[in-house]
């Protein structure tokens, strides 16, 4: 197969599986294991529910925020969507929605009154029509305010309080099919990158090791004859190391770690999914969230500069506010085997999203005082920028339209557009600062316990296809000193720096 076969076809025909629709397709002399990498799993629901909580929140009382989450989620139509570990991305962009409707419908009115005031005025040569206009501004403004912190954010927000169910669904249409096409990505195997960006949404880089190895000298026999290596190639490998990772390996609930999460996943350059590829078969649609088992596999058996496969291993803690995410692969080529890994990690979010935690639901005097007291602060300048507000909104939808147009025209025009995804929103908001001790030594702890589980399955593999094993050991060792800590002892990695908040200063 050629090295563009991946991204602009294979000589035979193919009969993709996207999305998980459609039989699944196998190329010749595939691997023909007991279960097809393609029957996947979903990841369990809930594990993310803190995170997402707090983005929630963070859309109500930072409208920039909410702003922002609408213009990357959903007035992004043709960019494939970068995974949000660690957050759930429908829920925090329903809740941005009904924020940003919220604020517009504040300041339509606002601008309705602020119009009329200046007419009515001068038709009655009286100032009560303005004293009128802004006490009832004033009541548009505390309510608002009432609606965004107290009805929402404290009633159903806080800690005990927190559904995701609650998170309010938008009336357009096009609103909710968007949405349908993001929940997909929560459980998609295909990520679409741009530039360098390969592993986008994981975080940071933390660690990065490799291993070159000989595997066509074989183990010697019990009598001391040299034996010939058993036949393998780079897919059998990979699932060896799901399945060490899997159910019976890191992620047994009964005596490994809770919520470990392996499988293929296919990275692809977005500037190589073109409408004539076979990875984009629908016309001005993002790329699928999904692909079947033999795109897999052609990655894997035949990597190209544009495609590949890796094993991804997600190890979330703490509902969301940590990932740990190992990306393993490897190539087996002229009797050499190529196993490269690399750990990325999602630290806790930043402080100013956490200001939810000194919210508290007050009572009803407390509230109606509050909101007044907001109101009367606010009315002036709310009512005056309102008709800039209006005409801000009228221009965002106007720009988000015609950038739409502009980029549909170029596409089909044949402009090589780049589909490759842009940084979550749950990646924009990873802080430095690692806010419980404890936090800090389970990043620590998830990175050893997933390389010693990589580096065991890789061994235990050689040895089961009569692999020499004397290479094997000797980079072992050497990789095994490679860890290094910083002087708080907490932070993994060659290059990494962070800052734990409230950790002792000497050791535990």
């Amino acid at each position: 197969m050629s090295q563009t076969a991946l991204i602009h076809g294979p000589a035979e025909p193919l009969q993709p599986q996207l999305n998980g629709q459609g039989p699944p397709v196998r190329a010749r002399g595939a691997f023909s294991g007991p279960e097809s990498p393609g029957h996947r799993r979903g990841r369990p629901l809930g594990l993310d529910k803190e995170t997402t909580r707090y983005l929630a929140a963070a859309t109500q009382t930072d409208l920039m925020y909410a702003e922002d989450v609408v213009e990357r989620v959903q007035n992004e139509r043709f960019r494939a969507l970068a995974p949000a570990y660690g957050a759930d991305v429908v829920v925090i962009t329903k809740w941005a929605l009904a924020a940003v409707r919220r604020r517009a419908r504040r300041d339509i009115i606002l601008a309705a009154l602020f119009g009329l005031s200046i007419p009515l005025s001068w038709a009655a040569d009286s100032v009560l029509v303005v004293v009128i206009m802004i006490f009832i501004s004033w009541f548009v403004v505390s309510w608002e305010h009432w609606d965004r912190i107290h009805n929402t954010v404290a009633r159903k927000m806080l800690r005990d309080r927190f559904n995701p169910d609650d998170a309010p669904d938008p009336p357009a249409d096009s609103d909710r099919k968007r949405l349908e096409k993001v929940a997909e990505r929560r459980d998609g195997n295909l990520v679409v990158f741009s530039g360098h960006s390969a592993f986008i949404g994981s975080g940071k880089p933390i660690y990065h090791r490799r291993l070159v190895l000989d595997v066509s000298r074989g183990e010697e026999s019990e009598e001391g004859d040299p034996q010939d290596p058993l036949e393998f190639n780079s897919r059998d490998l990979h699932r060896a190391l799901i399945s060490a990772f899997g159910n019976q390996g890191l992620g047994d609930t009964k005596a490994g770690l809770a919520n470990v999460f392996a499988e293929e996943r296919l990275f692809v350059n977005g500037l190589h999914i073109q409408p004539s590829s076979n990875l984009l078969l629908k016309h001005l649609e993002p790329p699928p969230t999904c692909v079947g088992d033999y795109y897999l596999q052609v990655a894997t058996l035949h990597p190209t500069p544009d495609a590949r496969t890796y094993v991804c291993v997600e190890m979330p803690g703490w509902q969301g506010q940590l990932v740990v995410t190992l990306f393993a692969r490897a190539v087996h080529a002229g009797g050499c085997l190529y196993v490269e890994w690399s750990f990325r990690v999602l630290p806790p979010l930043r402080k100013e999203y956490l200001q939810i935690d000194k919210l508290f639901e007050g009572s009803a005097y407390q509230q109606l005082e509050s909101s007044l007291v907001t109101g009367i602060r606010g009315v002036l300048p709310a009512l005056l920028m309102s008709p800039y507000h209006v005409l801000r909104n009228c221009r965002r939808s106007w720009a988000a339209r015609n950038e739409y147009s502009r980029q549909a025209s170029q596409i089909r025009r044949g402009c090589v557009f780049d589909y490759g995804a842009l940084p979550s929103i749950r990646e924009e908001a990873c802080g430095r600062e690692r806010h419980h001790y404890f936090l800090a030594r389970d990043e620590y702890m998830y990175l050893l316990l997933a390389q010693k589980t990589l580096i065991r399955a890789v061994e235990n593999f050689l040895r089961d296809h009569r692999v020499s094993l004397g290479q094997f050991n000797d980079q072992v060792k050497i990789i095994d000193k490679s860890i290094n800590v910083n002087g708080s002892g907490n932070v993994i990695g060659d290059n990494s720096s962070a800052t734990v908040t409230g950790a002792p200063k000497n050791g535990e």
